[in-house]
């Protein structure tokens, strides 16, 4: 899939693993905490437009609502860039980048994006590639391009459906416990196989997503007839002509740098713990962990399935009096189904407090952790300080452990808990 891409991409008939190509994204996105920076960056070379602005969507998602000085005048300023710069697509506040490009309709199966996230692999769970860049985003913005080493693919082919109590963020985790940082380094890691067919496209944002907390450059799911459906349910913002999904999935006699086989059936609830997401344990090893706050939420972990389980979880029952419970949903549409759903009133029945769509707590601008507190996760990350104290842990896992966690008031393994919830189209 990744070779197939960078070839259209960059006008060759195909590409080989390890070849220097330059590439044309076809869609860029910038937060407003480097979007800034990017245009300084370009003016001060006598660069005075976009190469292709309509490509461009920036995102103000990190300091929603606004907590700060400095945040107020970085969002003003991206405001004002955004207007003179005539950015294509810009958001203020209505969500965080990676769904919120999936749900506007801005990415179809076979795009090639550059984005200013380490996260922008997300977009993969619709058969696109997403490239996180530094500031290297600030040549796309001024050129068009952007040259790139073809990286090798790993497959992963997921067979079976997970029972109840387990998610996709399971799913990713598991993957990470056989891969380490050698085999992953400059590796894309492409998800296939019938069990894919039981996954949303939100729960294959998630698997994605996490997929550079391998290790590997990006991640990308195979496009499947439940792919499709869900972006022709999105035409109304914009996807109308999608291509034919063997034109984007690998071909059968494909090469692969490795290849690894999970039963999702066999999978049980885990937990990345402190100080790196690849550091994975058994969740119900876990259950000696106090915890004094959960959250769930972030670019990977705020979907309308995610916030479904956890109210499936928390239902009828209160959040540990010891324990703060935060849930954000990953974007505005989502907050509003989850509000049209009753989840919300649920949520807050139970105890937990709800916030507008933002990175917060993942980006470290809010809920921030004491010394010596503990939180449960569904965000991407939990090295030291991330989320307030350097003497704070953060452990990971998916929205139904998070909220049997809450629930106990340490980790706690969810499948006693659990419902099951269809994961739906919209």
């Amino acid at each position: 899939m990744t070779q197939k891409i960078l070839a259209r991409t960059s006008r060759k008939d195909s590409v080989q693993h390890g070849e220097i190509i330059w590439a044309s994204p076809d869609l860029v996105t910038a937060p407003e905490v480097s979007f800034s920076a990017y245009i300084k960056r370009i003016r001060e070379i006598g660069v005075t437009k976009l190469a292709h602005p309509e490509r461009v969507a920036v995102i103000i998602d990190h300091e929603v609502p606004v907590h700060s000085v400095a945040g107020a005048e970085r969002n003003k300023l991206t405001r004002q860039l955004a207007q003179e710069w005539s950015v294509g697509h810009f958001f203020d506040g209505v969500g965080i980048t990676h769904p919120l490009m999936v749900e506007q309709g801005l990415v179809a199966p076979g795009m090639f994006a550059a984005g200013a996230d380490s996260h922008a692999p997300g977009l993969g769970a619709v058969g696109a590639l997403s490239v996180p860049f530094g500031f290297e985003v600030s040549m796309v913005l001024a050129t068009g391009q952007i040259w790139m080493k073809v990286p090798e693919t790993i497959r992963v082919r997921l067979h079976g459906a997970c029972r109840p109590g387990v998610a996709a963020r399971d799913i990713v985790l598991a993957t990470m416990q056989q891969l380490d940082d050698e085999a992953t380094s400059y590796r894309v890691i492409e998800y296939q196989g019938e069990g894919l067919a039981t996954l949303s496209v939100p729960e294959r944002m998630t698997i994605c997503g996490l997929c550079v907390d391998a290790g590997a450059k990006s991640g990308i799911a195979a496009v499947d007839q439940r792919c499709i459906d869900y972006l022709r349910y999105l035409r109304a913002h914009g996807v109308t002509d999608l291509p034919a999904p063997e034109s984007i999935n690998s071909d059968a006699d494909a090469e692969y740098a490795m290849t690894i086989d999970i039963d999702l059936s066999t999978l049980t609830p885990r937990v990345s713990i402190p100080p790196s997401p690849n550091h994975v344990r058994e969740a119900q090893a876990m259950s000696g962990i106090v915890i004094q706050h959960a959250y769930i939420g972030s670019c990977v972990s705020g979907s309308i399935e995610d916030i479904r389980s956890a109210a499936a979880i928390l239902r009828g029952r209160k959040v540990h009096a010891g324990v703060h419970l935060l849930v954000i949903p990953a974007t505005q549409q989502v907050f509003q189904q989850a509000l049209q759903e009753g989840l919300l009133t649920e949520l807050t029945a139970a105890g937990a407090t709800i916030s507008p769509s933002t990175c917060g707590p993942c980006f470290g601008g809010i809920a921030q952790l004491a010394a010596g507190e503990r939180r449960i996760s569904t965000s991407t990350r939990n090295d030291p300080g991330r989320m307030g104290s350097n003497e704070a842990e953060i452990f990971l896992a998916s929205a139904m452990t998070v909220a049997a966690s809450a629930i106990t008031g340490h980790i706690t393994d969810p499948r006693a808990y659990a419902t099951h919830v269809e994961g739906g189209a919209a």
